[in-house]
C-alpha cells in the first residue's frame, strides 16, 4: 500500500499547500471587508447604512458555491467581452484568482457581523477620548477602534479562519488542484479512495491543528495586552 502511494505525496503536499494559500491569501481581504461593511453597516448615513446591511444579508444567504461559480463564471464574461472590444485574445480568467475573490467577498461579509457587534459593544469613551485630544474620525477608528475591535474578536476570527480553511475545498469544482481535489485525482489513479480520503483527512486535521495553536498564542497575547 505504501509503495503505491508514496510516490503521490508530493502531489498532496502541493494540493494541502493550495488549500493554506487560498485561505492565507483570502483571509486578511474579509478581514478588511468586514471591517469596511461594518463601519458602513453602523454608519449614520442611511445610504451606507442600507450599502452595509445589504451587503451582509445577501452574501450571508448565499451558499458558497454559488457565489464561487458566480464570481468564476461572470469574471469571464466580463474580462471576455472587454478582450473582445479591444481586440485583445482572452484565454480565461484564473480559478485560483477567482476562488480566492469569491472566498474573501463571502467570508467578508460573517466577519462583518463579528466586527459589528464588537462595535456596537465597544464604550463610546474611548472614541470621545480620541475626539477630545483633536484625533479625526478616520484616526480614532484606526488606532482605538480597530485595533480594540481586533483584540476582541480574535476568537471568533480564528474559528472563522477554521472554516474557510474547509470551504475552500469547494475551489476544486472550478478547477483549482487544492488538497480534496488532488485527493479525488489520486483516488482515482490508484483506486484506494479509503485510505487516500484518510490520508487527506490527517492533512486537513494537521493544518488545522497548526491553526489552532497559532489561534492560542493569539488570543494569550490579545489578553495579555
Amino acid at each position: 500500500m505504501i509503495e503505491i502511494l508514496a510516490p503521490y505525496m508530493s502531489f498532496w503536499l502541493k494540493g494541502a499547500a493550495l488549500t493554506l494559500g487560498l485561505s492565507a491569501v483570502a483571509f486578511p481581504i474579509c478581514i478588511l471587508i468586514g471591517l469596511a461593511v461594518g463601519f458602513a453597516s453602523l454608519s449614520s448615513s442611511r445610504p451606507t447604512a442600507l450599502f452595509g446591511a445589504a451587503y451582509i444579508n445577501m452574501f450571508r444567504g448565499l451558499p458558497e458555491v454559488m457565489v464561487i461559480f458566480i464570481i468564476f463564471y461572470g469574471s469571464n464574461i466580463l474580462l471576455g467581452s472587454v478582450a473582445s472590444l479591444a481586440g485583445l485574445r482572452f484565454g480565461g480568467a484564473d480559478p485560483k484568482i477567482a476562488a480566492v475573490a469569491a472566498l474573501s467577498i463571502q467570508f467578508g461579509s460573517y466577519a462583518a457581523v463579528i466586527f459589528k457587534d464588537w462595535m456596537s459593544v465597544l464604550p463610546k469613551g474611548y472614541s470621545e477620548a480620541g475626539a477630545a485630544i483633536g484625533m479625526t474620525r478616520f484616526q480614532i477608528r484606526r488606532r482605538i477602534v480597530v485595533p480594540l475591535v481586533l483584540r476582541s474578536a480574535t476568537p471568533a476570527m480564528g474559528n472563522l479562519f477554521l472554516v474557510l480553511l474547509k470551504i475552500s475545498a469547494l475551489a476544486s469544482l472550478i478547477g483549482v488542484q487544492e488538497l480534496s481535489r488532488s485527493t479525488s485525482i489520486i483516488a482515482g489513479s490508484t483506486r484506494e479512495p479509503l485510505i487516500c480520503y484518510m490520508i487527506a483527512a490527517v492533512m486537513y486535521l494537521a493544518i488545522s491543528a497548526i491553526s489552532g495553536l497559532i489561534q492560542h498564542r493569539l488570543e494569550s497575547r490579545a489578553q495579555g495586552a
